[in-house]
């Protein structure tokens, strides 16, 4: 890791060829963030998350597109909900729809991470 990190330039990605074609590997550690130009969205420090949070707060811009989607929400009722501008509601949106990939990848790693700790993510039923 520290020899491929050491030849890792900005922009660079990985990938594994297989019989089947060619998967990009993510490996988060070793790949620096697209930044971009956003205004509402910044780069928090985490041993492997990569994805942008909302400036001022520890709030991931996928959690907020995220709870739109399950309840919803227009865009101003996020706003209210979060107390957060609409420009920075409609950022976040626009950030989450173009790292689709990325934020996969990451909710795949915390999965994993949450099952290594024995925590289950099946839903309870209740009789």
């Amino acid at each position: 890791m520290v020899t491929l990190k050491r030849h890792m330039r900005p922009g660079t990605q990985l990938f594994l060829h297989t019989r089947e074609g060619q998967v990009r590997l993510l490996i988060p550690e070793l790949e620096s963030p697209q930044i971009g130009d956003w205004l509402y969205l910044v780069e928090h420090p985490h041993p492997w998350r990569r994805q942008l949070y909302i400036k001022g707060r520890k709030l991931l811009a996928s959690t907020v597109w995220q709870d739109m989607i399950v309840n919803q929400m227009s865009i101003e009722e996020a706003a209210d909900n979060w107390n957060l501008p609409l420009a920075a509601i409609k950022e976040a949106i626009r950030y989450c729809e173009s790292h689709q990939e990325l934020l996969k990848l990451e909710a795949e790693e915390e999965r994993y991470r949450l099952e290594q700790q024995g925590v289950s993510l099946e839903p309870k039923t209740t009789h």
